[in-house]
């Protein structure tokens, strides 16, 4: 029993951190959003803000890998688009209050080999099968 009950906490905690990485910003409003698909899309047709697609860290990259031409061109496009679609300001506040901490997270995590946008399933097996043994060895003992 006792050892069910620490394979379940570890499992628990395997879950949490498999998860630590995900892509923890709010949505952007429907209009910014609609403004940075817009514009994203002319540039690179896989375009996606949808952090499970594989194309999720090429997106990012026009909004963060400053002092490129694809930067400058999504940047001036996408400011543009805000104004000339009149997006409310509380969803132009919310774009620049995230926008730093979006790029920290990019620049932490673009070199990752591909989105690190959460926990897949094989992600999170692997690690509580590989859990589950070490305390398995650890409770022989």
């Amino acid at each position: 029993m006792r050892f069910s009950v620490v394979a379940l906490v570890a499992a628990v905690a395997a879950v949490a951190n498999a998860q630590s990485d995900a892509y923890p910003f709010k949505p952007n409003g429907p209009c910014v959003k609609n403004c940075l698909d817009t514009v994203g899309k002319k540039m690179f047709a896989d375009f996606t803000d949808d952090p499970a697609n594989p194309n999720f860290m090429a997106s990012l990259a026009f909004a963060h890998d400053r002092g490129t031409p694809k930067y400058t061109n999504y940047m001036s496009e996408t400011g543009m688009c805000f104004v000339n679609s009149k997006c409310p300001q509380e969803e132009q506040d919310l774009y620049s209050q995230q926008y730093e901490a979006k790029n920290e997270w990019y620049q932490k995590n673009k070199n990752a080999g591909g989105q690190k946008s959460g926990a897949s399933a094989s992600g999170i097996a692997s690690g509580l099968v590989g859990t589950v043994a070490l305390l398995s060895a650890v409770a022989l003992f």
